[in-house]
């Protein structure tokens, strides 16, 4: 995934956040844990822990990563990637300038604070 600029791909931005979901939907049914319940320290590495600690570890990594967005940022990652509420759920809220302006700043964001 690395570090997000301005001059990638809108493409490879949106592959790369549904990446991170689709990931976090397999490491909580692996956990078998329900979100939000496990609040890890981020700054032990990941080898430090063993099978389900490092779903885990990746649950609460994601978490925090989400949880340091704004709020536009956190309503575009999570309809668009998480939870796919419906096709044009950003119509009544923003102009489809403004909605892929944020989008690209949500993506870089999230990406930014997974790194």
């Amino acid at each position: 995934m690395g570090k997000c600029n301005n001059r990638r791909k809108f493409r490879n931005l949106c592959n790369d956040v549904r990446e991170v979901a689709r990931l976090y939907f397999k490491a909580l049914q692996s956990a078998n844990v329900r979100s939000g319940k496990y609040d890890l320290n981020m700054a032990v590495y990941s080898q430090a822990y063993q099978g389900e600690d490092v779903h885990k570890l990746y649950i609460s990594k994601i978490e925090n990563a989400f949880r340091l967005l704004d709020v536009d940022s956190k309503r575009i990652i999570n309809n668009d990637f998480f939870f796919n509420n419906y096709k044009f759920w950003w119509l009544s809220l923003y102009s489809t300038a403004t909605y892929y302006r944020l989008k690209r700043v949500a993506m870089c964001r999230f990406l930014e604070n997974l790194a």
